[in-house]
């Protein structure tokens, strides 16, 4: 079966469009921007959204352990179904079987976050939007659940809301390197050359590489 909270397909950064370049952006702003824009959602792989993962990003997780579901068999069979599925990219199949198994067990989280990852592959963002808002404010415990909703936002380039879905993530999981990397990224995107951002992204460095590449391009002066 598929890893907790994985999918064929990572959320790393944000969305792979770069926003409006500002006339009076440096060389190495844009550099910096440009780099955001190749982190795009494909470039991480699935294990990245691992329960095991997700244990590993917040240092402090230990002390505030996830209670673990025990999908019941039928839902947990539909939902490796799904996975295979989504593998050979059948998104409408998987979609089928994902639903399935949230109907059968309403209370797997890890099948509902999978199945909003697909509807979103499959181009239909709204409904996998209101799926994520809902894991959100139902499973409140997982960061990843915030950072995939704010990696969504992104990628329709609403950077406004998807920075206000990072402080969320940011204000329940401080201590967590992914949630520090998103926030991170999204004040980069709205052209946020801020000491913030910048101190985020430090923090992020520690599992992921993606953050020392934008700090190596961090342009000297801003705007």
């Amino acid at each position: 079966m598929r890893p907790f909270l994985s999918a064929t397909y990572g959320y790393l950064l944000l969305a792979a469009a770069l926003p409006a370049q500002n006339r009076g952006m440096t060389t190495d702003q844009t550099r910096v921007m440009t780099a955001v824009s190749e982190m795009g959602h494909s470039n991480v792989g699935p294990d990245s959204q691992s329960l095991k993962f997700e244990q590993a990003d917040d240092p402090t997780i230990a002390t505030h352990p996830i209670a673990p579901h025990e999908p019941v068999r039928a839902a947990r069979k539909a939902a490796e179904k799904a996975e295979r599925l989504a593998k050979k990219k059948q998104r409408d199949e998987a979609i089928a079987e994902y639903r399935e198994a949230v109907t059968l067990d309403p209370l797997y989280f890890e099948a509902w976050n999978d199945l909003a990852l697909e509807l979103e592959a499959a181009g239909k963002t709204d409904e996998a939007e209101q799926m994520f808002r809902r894991l959100t404010q139902s499973n409140p415990e997982h960061v990843l659940a915030f950072t995939n909703l704010a990696s969504l936002l992104s990628g329709q380039k609403r950077y406004a809301d998807a920075e206000a879905v990072a402080r969320q993530a940011m204000k329940l999981h401080s201590y967590s390197f992914k949630a520090n990397l998103v926030l991170g990224g999204v004040l980069i995107s709205e052209g946020k050359w801020s000491d913030e951002a910048k101190t985020k992204l430090e923090y992020a460095v520690v599992k992921y590489p993606a953050a020392r590449t934008l700090l190596e391009k961090w342009p000297e002066k801003r705007d």
